[in-house]
């Protein structure tokens, strides 16, 4: 069966050298953990020097909260008012950032900071081009910023904006361009909450296709990303990210050979989602995949590749990790070729 591989030796590399940059561009380092939702892993990046992590949903706050992570922003907008009471509870345990784009959002965590007799950290979410989440620049975030700051219960700290439909611009110097366009915004943005007498200590941005770039930014305080952490095909292949390795793999077996330049792997969508980038055979020069469906990947195969048989078994280096590791129960932890645990998948 298919089974879903950290190597553990990679992945402390890979954190080593984005921690390393991030730190050396002056800047705090907040990995994101959605793609795989492990205390355990985040205990390691803030040993390569992360101050803390950033999270997509509440179970993942309350999980690092209670493994001792300094500090969490939720990247996410929270409204439910069971939802506002956890992160009241949670705000107890680490140093909380909460996120809103409406006023509305900074009501409910003014009523729920009141009851539990907590304070909420609030950045605001601005929205910088990805047209999802966020309050316009500039005016309407200064409205808002000043207008949050007033109620009892919720301290607006600073903004969050990211340039993720900036990731995959190919060409080096346009993406700087339109990465620091989006950057200056979010400087402006600052600047006209700091005028109107509102704390902006935090400006949170970047991702692990542009944080080189982002952090070379004045304006940004701290740098989020985190799924770079895996080696990932999409940060590496289409993001431009170097230096990284293949930390999350998947292992499969040839189960078929219904010809000589094809092969069929007993994994498939099930087991590794294709759709922000695909996966890739590791170490089979000459082996492509050719189409993917529930439970099998056709491989198509040229010169060496053609000796695979029936039995081998296979790695495919997972194309975005967000998509593939809540896929499976478990993660199977190695160092090198030895197997050293197996740590539960943990969905948010």
């Amino acid at each position: 069966m298919p089974e879903l591989r950290l190597d553990l030796d990679a992945m402390e590399r890979n954190a080593a050298r984005i921690g390393k940059e991030v730190l050396g561009l002056g800047k705090l380092w907040r990995p994101h953990v959605k793609a795989h939702s492990q205390p355990r892993i985040a205990k390691t990046l803030v040993q390569y020097g992360a101050c803390g992590v950033t999270a997509a949903n509440i179970e993942e706050v309350e999980a690092m909260a209670a493994a001792g992570i300094p500090s969490v922003l939720l990247a996410h907008i929270a409204v439910a008012e069971a939802q506002l009471n956890r992160l009241a509870a949670a705000s107890k345990q680490t140093n909380l950032l909460v996120t809103i784009d409406h006023y509305v959002q900074s009501e409910l965590y003014s009523a729920a900071a009141q009851r539990a007799g907590v304070e909420f950290q609030v950045l605001i979410d601005i929205d910088i081009g990805m047209q999802r989440t966020g309050v316009r620049p500039r005016v309407d975030a200064t409205r808002l910023a000043v207008a949050a700051d007033q109620l009892p219960g919720v301290s607006v700290v600073g903004i969050m904006g990211y340039e993720g439909h900036l990731l995959t611009i190919a060409d080096p110097a346009e993406k700087q361009k339109a990465i620091f366009d989006a950057m200056n915004v979010l400087e402006q943005t600052r600047d006209a909450i700091l005028h109107n007498g509102v704390c902006c200590d935090f400006v949170s941005a970047g991702g692990s296709g542009s944080f080189w770039i982002t952090g070379q930014h004045e304006a940004v305080t701290e740098l989020q990303a985190g799924g770079g952490i895996f080696g990932d095909l999409f940060y590496t292949q289409a993001c431009g990210l170097q230096d990284v390795q293949p930390a999350l793999t998947i292992t499969a077996d040839v189960v078929s050979r219904p010809s000589l330049d094809r092969a069929v792997l007993n994994c498939g969508r099930k087991a590794v989602n294709p759709v922000v980038h695909p996966a890739e055979l590791l170490d089979v020069t000459g082996a492509t995949i050719e189409s993917m469906s529930a439970e099998h990947t056709v491989v198509s195969l040229e010169g060496n590749a053609r000796d695979l048989r029936i039995g081998d078994s296979v790695r495919l280096v997972v194309g975005y990790s967000d998509h593939t590791i809540l896929m499976h129960r478990h993660i199977h932890i190695y160092r090198g070729t030895e197997k050293v645990d197996v740590w539960p998948v943990i969905r948010g």
